[in-house]
C-alpha cells in the first residue's frame, strides 16, 4: 500500500487511517502539527491568549523598578544630605506642576514609581497589593491591555490630585494604579460570575483607611478607583466571540476596547488641560 500523500510504499501496519484515504506515520505527524500552527489560540473572556507557561512580566518589572528607585531614593538622600532627595524631588508630583508657572506632566505618571523614603510600609503595602491582584489580572487581559490599565489609572490618580489637592501639596506612590486594580478586579470578577464579596471587602477597607490616616492621597486613591472601574468596564463588555471566527473575534474585540480605553485616555487629557487654568499656587 502507499501512503495516500507521499506516495510512499508502506506495509498496512505503517499506515494509518486519515481524513483522506491511509497515511504513514510521518505524514499524520506533520500534518498535526500544521494543524496546531493554523489553530487560532486559546484566549480569556477579555481576549488575551491563554499560556499556562507565562508569568506576569509586567508586574514583576514594575515592583522591581519601583523597589529599585526606593533604594536610589534612600541612597541620594544619604550622600546629599537634600530633603526631599534629589530622585523624589525629580519625580513625584503636585498640581502647580501642571501650571501655567511649571509644565512637567511626566510627574502624573512617575510619581506612580516612587514612594516615601521615610516610610517603607508604604513602599510594602503597595507592592504586595500589585503582587497580589496583578498576578491574577495581567495573564487575564494580555499584556498591552494591563499595561493600559496601570498607565490610565496612574494618570487618574494624578487628575484627581490636579483639581482636589492644594497646589504645592506633593503626591507620590503607585496607590493611583493600585487602587485602579482593585476596582478592575470587581468589574471583572463580576463579568466572570465569580463571588465579589471579599474584593468589595478590601476595597471598602482601604477607602476608610484613605481618610482615617493622615497624609495619604485620599484623592489619588479615589481617581485610580475610578479610571481602573472605567477601563475594566471597556474591556470586560467589549462582546469576544460573535462571529464563530475566533481570529476574528479576537481582532474585532481588541480593536474596540482599544477605542475604548483611548477614549478614556483623551477625557483625561481634555481634563488635565482644563485642571491646569484652574491651578493657582497663591491660595
Amino acid at each position: 500500500m502507499a501512503c495516500q500523500r507521499c506516495e510512499r510504499l508502506a506495509c498496512s501496519g505503517c499506515l494509518r487511517e486519515a481524513p483522506v484515504g491511509f497515511q504513514c506515520v510521518d505524514c499524520l505527524s506533520r500534518a498535526q502539527d500544521e494543524f496546531q500552527r493554523r489553530r487560532p489560540p486559546a484566549r480569556s473572556q477579555f481576549g488575551a491568549v491563554l499560556r499556562p507557561d507565562r508569568r506576569p512580566m509586567v508586574t514583576f518589572t514594575l515592583i522591581g523598578l519601583c523597589v529599585l528607585l526606593f533604594a536610589l531614593q534612600l541612597l541620594s538622600g544619604t550622600l546629599t544630605g537634600a530633603n526631599p532627595d534629589p530622585v523624589t524631588g525629580a519625580l513625584w508630583y503636585a498640581p502647580v506642576q501642571t501650571s501655567a508657572w511649571f509644565f512637567e506632566p511626566w510627574r502624573m505618571l512617575t510619581s506612580a514609581l516612587v514612594h516615601s523614603p521615610t516610610n517603607a510600609m508604604h513602599l510594602l503595602f503597595n507592592m504586595f497589593a500589585l503582587w497580589f491582584i496583578g498576578r491574577a489580572i495581567e495573564p487575564a487581559l494580555g499584556v498591552l491591555r494591563y499595561i493600559a490599565l496601570l498607565t490610565l489609572s496612574a494618570l487618574g490618580g494624578s487628575v484627581a490630585v490636579l483639581f482636589l489637592t492644594p497646589a504645592w501639596t506633593p503626591t507620590l506612590g503607585a496607590s493611583g494604579a493600585v487602587f485602579g486594580l482593585f476596582g478592575a478586579l470587581f468589574i471583572l470578577m463580576r463579568a466572570t460570575g465569580s463571588q465579589t464579596g471579599g474584593i468589595l471587602t478590601l476595597i471598602g477597607i482601604n477607602v476608610v483607611i484613605s481618610f482615617v490616616i493622615p497624609g495619604i492621597s485620599w484623592q489619588g486613591h479615589f481617581g485610580g478607583l475610578v479610571v481602573g472601574t472605567l477601563c475594566a468596564l471597556v474591556i470586560s463588555k467589549t462582546p469576544t466571540r460573535t462571529s464563530g471566527d475566533r481570529g476574528q473575534d479576537a481582532r474585532r474585540a481588541a480593536r474596540w476596547q482599544s477605542i475604548g480605553l483611548l477614549g478614556i485616555a483623551g477625557v483625561l487629557v481634555l481634563l488635565t488641560g482644563l485642571g491646569m487654568n484652574l491651578v493657582n499656587p497663591y491660595s
